[in-house]
Parts: structure tokens; C-alpha cells; sequence
């Protein structure tokens, strides 16, 4: 009777130690926010308006918080809150995939950077001499201060 409760004792330990190893290997790993202040300027600003007046004001609004259609606020507390986990790259990299809703990915890098530019001048942060870059991996270490 020892010899058949081993085989169901060796399956259960089995068992248990691959569940173990999928649990520790499948955990999410603990991400630092990015800290580094975004950088973008006075004239990708000017772009980015000129770029929400065309593409962004039916669903989020001429202030970016009174959309016509409901589109989530683009700036203030909650819009910070949001987006301080992941910062601009995160923020860039979902508008380029899902804004505007009739055609995501629709508009060139630059417009994206330029839109991300003129957003977060509408959440307190002031322009500087260097533009925001295209590509979201240039963009991990800026935040977004909630």
C-alpha cells in the first residue's frame, strides 16, 4: 500500500514545484516611476495646438477637459495621477496607439510628440531648448508628477 501512496506523493510534490516556479517567475517585478523632468519646447507647443484644435477638441474639449463627446480630461490632478506610473513614454506610446479613435496611429511621430507637448504645458510644466523626442524609449526616465 506504500508503493501506491508514493507515485500520488511524488505527483502532489511535483505539482507543487512547478506551481511554485510559474508563481515566482510569472510575479511582476517592482518598477521605479521615471523621476526625470520631461523636456519639450515653446514651438513643438505651438505645433501640438494647432494639432488638437484639428484632431482632439470634439472629444476632450477646447480646455482639454470639456469634450463634446466625453473623451477623458487631459489635464489636472486625475489626468496626473494616471499617467505618473508610467510617465511621458507611456503616455506617448497609448495616444499613438489608440488617438484618434477613427484612426489610430493616424498622424505622424512628430504630431504625437507635439501633442504630448502641448498636453503636459497644460499640466504645469514649462517649455526648455529641447524637444521632445519621437521615440517612447527616449522618453522612459521623464515623468509625470501626479
Amino acid at each position: 500500500m506504500s508503493e501506491d501512496k508514493r507515485p500520488s506523493l511524488s505527483k502532489a510534490a511535483i505539482t507543487l514545484a512547478a506551481s511554485i516556479v510559474l508563481v515566482t517567475t510569472a510575479a511582476p517585478t517592482a518598477r521605479s516611476q521615471p523621476t526625470g523632468a520631461p523636456t519639450f519646447t515653446a514651438e513643438q507647443i505651438d505645433r501640438g495646438r494647432a494639432i488638437y484644435g484639428r484632431n482632439c477638441t470634439d472629444c476632450h474639449g477646447t480646455t482639454l477637459d470639456n469634450g463634446e463627446f466625453g473623451g477623458p480630461v487631459l489635464k489636472g490632478g486625475f489626468f496626473r495621477q494616471k499617467w505618473a506610473g508610467g510617465g511621458v513614454g507611456a503616455l506617448y506610446s497609448f495616444t499613438k496607439g489608440l488617438m484618434p479613435p477613427d484612426r489610430p496611429g493616424g498622424l505622424t511621430d512628430q504630431n504625437y510628440a507635439d501633442l504630448i507637448a502641448y498636453i503636459l504645458s497644460n499640466n504645469g510644466y514649462t517649455p526648455g531648448d529641447k524637444e521632445l523626442p519621437t521615440n517612447p524609449n527616449a522618453m522612459q526616465n521623464m515623468g509625470i508628477k501626479p
